[in-house]
């Protein structure tokens, strides 16, 4: 019998994820979602409820997945319902191909058709979308965005809160992606990124730093 799980987030987002569960053999039992207009509203015949109060609303052990795709909002909520003594699974799509030497950390997402080889590490509250490959030696940090059809060379340390764009290149070679740091889609990134940079192009360059303050 599949088990009950919640998303959090009801936009098109939250769709695709309560379409993976559902392949992973997880029963979708609802969606909660912080703007009101969505209330009362169904996804796939689902009622989407309205701000998850992880105070009150937590059911003890039972399985969440957060459909957000800014970086630091996710590992937010995220903490607070693990806090909150809510279940994260892991969601691997089963067409995803994950290597028997990588390592995949707590409350990830991988989509389909995505490969993670051999030695590569991708840390707690990623995501990882279609398509993508991640080469061997490789770590991802904590709470990393991965868009589809991105390509990760080897042996490069992604630091955490790092998003990279849909069909990115980064090459083998670089050793180092910062913190907080945004890569454009179809970049080709040929060397470091320091943190809390904007990156594009091809090559790769600096557009602007981000003021995280």
């Amino acid at each position: 019998m599949a088990k009950d799980i919640f998303i959090i987030g009801a936009g098109t987002y939250g769709a695709v994820i309560a379409d993976l569960a559902e392949v992973c053999g997880y029963y979708v039992a609802s969606f909660y979602d912080d703007d009101s207009s969505k209330v009362g509203k169904t996804i796939f015949g689902k009622p989407v409820l309205g701000k998850l109060d992880c105070a009150k609303d937590i059911h003890a052990k039972a399985n969440y997945a957060v459909a957000i795709g800014d970086n630091s909002v996710r590992i937010l909520k995220l903490k607070e319902i693990i806090e909150g003594n809510g279940k994260i699974p892991v969601l691997i799509h089963p067409k995803a191909e994950i290597n028997k030497y990588a390592r995949i950390g707590n409350a990830c997402i991988i989509h389909a058709l995505t490969y993670i080889w051999t030695e590569a590490e991708i840390g707690d509250f990623s995501i990882v979308s279609p398509e993508v490959i991640v080469a061997h030696h490789t770590n991802v940090g904590e709470g990393c965005f991965i868009a589809n059809g991105c390509r990760v060379g080897a042996g490069i340390n992604i630091a955490e809160r790092v998003f990279i764009g849909m069909g990115a290149t980064v090459m083998t070679g670089v050793k180092k992606i910062g913190r907080d740091a945004i890569i454009g889609a179809g970049s080709v990134v040929t060397r470091d990124v320091e943190k809390e940079s904007v990156v594009a192009g091809v090559p790769a360059i600096l557009i602007k730093k981000i003021d995280k303050r």
